[in-house]
């Protein structure tokens, strides 16, 4: 059926707490995968609940030894309430990142905002010259640390400058050098020195927080691509295998049984792709010279009368959807009165399956394309009484032409007309399990549905490098897809837009209600969730979704 553009001719085969919408992080504040984010967040909280109880100490000390220090009560007033009301933040912070979800970047704020005005108080009175300034630099070194990036710059900014102007004030004699150690056997110069290369050196401290806490975020962000990779990798190998067994059998380029012979107006060539039921061969009509693939059952196939019956059905199926998304067939008929064959257009490019094995995942605009065709192709069979119930990779190919590629589906062998009372296939399950919908892995009576979830999970692969079902057997496989819902594509692809999360939700909804009524409306909603956004309705239909199934997480109904 296909020429591959690349390798020679080929043919596509015959036949915890329920997560949340995600939200906008704070202004500021680290961006990057959910993953990493959280663990950053972590890190802050066990950081911030280390340094509050430092403070808590340091506070306490401090208040332990003012009675012994020299000073009238007035004096001391603003320093032991400026110690009080430090000690009590500390207090409340410490409090607070007992529990990480009460973690949030007003309690940074709070606690930098006034430990940093605290500091100029208890600087004057312990004096400007003192060891007081190492403190500030701890202080400094912390908030500089911070996640919030806007205040963990201009707060010590913040506490550096009030240091910088009270020095420079009593350097040069504006305001009286009170403090509990002053410097009065130093000359100008020297204080002059403290008095710049204090706030120097608190600006270094500064640059170098910042820096190690980029250098922090840019490690975490490259090991969790690292990890992801792997996953993807890992689950595309499981792919691989499992395609492996059919590869080997598929014999392209070599001579078959029916090489020379004739299907109908057709010569049959070299084989082009081999599978369970039957041969694909390179074509060429007798009389027009135009080229096509014929697809043919193998002859102990052939006396099974309902493949039969299944294998011609496809090709009355497809013949009667004349739509550039849909492989077109030539005729249908027997060779030498007993095997049936299938004459349709010779495509030139590459299935979806071989595809995503050389580019690993599609961009955005790429996969509204694929999910736009697709859905052209499925609504013109929906509306035909048609279910295809076999969507996936391999059934989708990127046909090449002068006027650009074409997504096109293939092989409706076990397509099913809507509203028959049954299929060919006497209710044993159809369908290749990690694309199947749940009503199939349960074989109940499906709709066009089936092959929205489908759509669906082949638009997932193609985002996140992975299936959105895998596992080590079949019934593992089945049991996710009735049962589990796979990882949020947001966890897996950096910056994606949550409405895209949203679409998926809804396009693998386990209950058939759930989901889009069509697969055009998925397509739409797709490229919506990735230009001006889906409407609020559809919001809310997906985060009720996700509530009550949540990624990764076992249905509950």
């Amino acid at each position: 059926m296909a020429d591959e553009a690349d390798d020679g001719p080929t043919a596509s085969k015959a036949t915890r707490v329920l997560p949340v919408r995600p939200q906008r992080p704070a202004p500021g504040s680290a961006v990057g995968p959910p993953e990493v984010v959280a663990a950053l967040h972590t890190e802050e909280v066990v950081r911030m609940r280390g340094f509050a109880l430092a403070v808590l100490l340091l506070c306490t000390s401090a208040l332990a030894f003012t009675p012994g220090l020299p000073g009238t009560v007035e004096r001391k007033a603003p320093f032991v309430t400026a110690l009080g009301l430090t000690l009590v933040t500390a207090l409340w912070v410490w409090l607070r990142c007992r529990d990480e979800r009460r973690y949030t970047p007003f309690v940074f704020r709070v606690f930098g905002w006034v430990a940093a005005t605290a500091s100029f108080e208890l600087t004057y009175f312990l004096g400007v010259f003192s060891p007081t300034p190492v403190v500030i630099t701890l202080g400094v070194t912390f908030i500089g640390l911070g996640l919030d990036r806007r205040y963990a710059q201009i707060i010590p900014l913040y506490a550096l400058a009030g240091y910088a102007i009270l020095a420079g004030l009593i350097t040069g004699g504006v305001v009286e050098d009170r403090g509990v150690i002053r410097a009065t056997d130093l000359t100008l110069m020297p204080k002059l020195f403290g008095a710049v290369m204090v706030p120097v050196v608190l600006l270094m401290t500064l640059g170098l927080a910042r820096l190690s806490r980029h250098t922090l975020e840019e490690a975490a962000r490259r090991s969790h691509e690292a990890l992801r990779l792997a996953n993807q990798r890992e689950a595309q190998l499981a792919e691989a295998n499992q395609e492996l067994e059919g590869a080997l059998r598929a014999g392209q380029g070599q001579e078959g049984r029916f090489t020379g012979a004739t299907a109908g107006a057709w010569e049959l060539a070299e084989v082009i792709g081999r599978g369970a039921m039957g041969e694909i061969y390179r074509a060429q009509h007798r009389d027009s010279g135009d080229r096509a693939a014929v697809k043919l059952l193998r002859e102990e196939v052939a006396r099974d009368e309902k493949l039969v019956e299944r294998f011609v059905r496809e090709g009355q199926i497809a013949s009667a959807l004349n739509v550039p998304n849909v492989v077109r067939m030539h005729e249908t008929g027997l060779i030498a009165g007993r095997v049936p064959y299938l004459a349709m257009e010779l495509l030139a490019g590459e299935d979806l399956a071989r595809l995503l094995r050389r580019t690993r995942v599609f961009e955005r605009d790429a996969l509204v394309d694929l999910a736009t065709q697709v859905a052209r192709g499925l609504d013109a069979a929906h509306a035909a009484g048609i279910v295809h119930r076999d969507l996936k990779p391999q059934n989708l190919f990127r046909s090449e032409s002068a006027s650009g590629g074409v997504w096109k589906i293939l092989d409706f062998g076990v397509s099913t007309l809507i509203g028959s009372t049954g299929t060919l296939t006497q209710a044993a399950v159809v369908g290749t399990p990690g694309y199947m919908a749940p009503e199939q892995a349960r074989s109940l009576r499906v709709d066009h549905r089936c092959d929205v979830f489908a759509l669906g999970a082949v638009l997932y692969r193609a985002l996140a490098g992975r299936p959105p079902f895998t596992g080590s057997d079949t019934p593992q496989i089945l049991f996710d897809v009735v049962y589990r819902m796979p990882h949020r594509p947001g966890e897996l692809v950096d910056r994606l837009p949550p409405d895209v999360d949203a679409v998926l939700a809804i396009a693998l909804a386990k209950r058939v209600e759930d989901r889009f009524s069509s697969a055009g409306e998925l397509a739409s909603a797709l490229t919506a969730a990735w230009g001006r956004g889906i409407d609020r309705a559809l919001r809310r239909r997906a985060d009720a979704l996700i509530a009550r199934h949540g990624w990764g997480q076992s249905a509950s109904s």
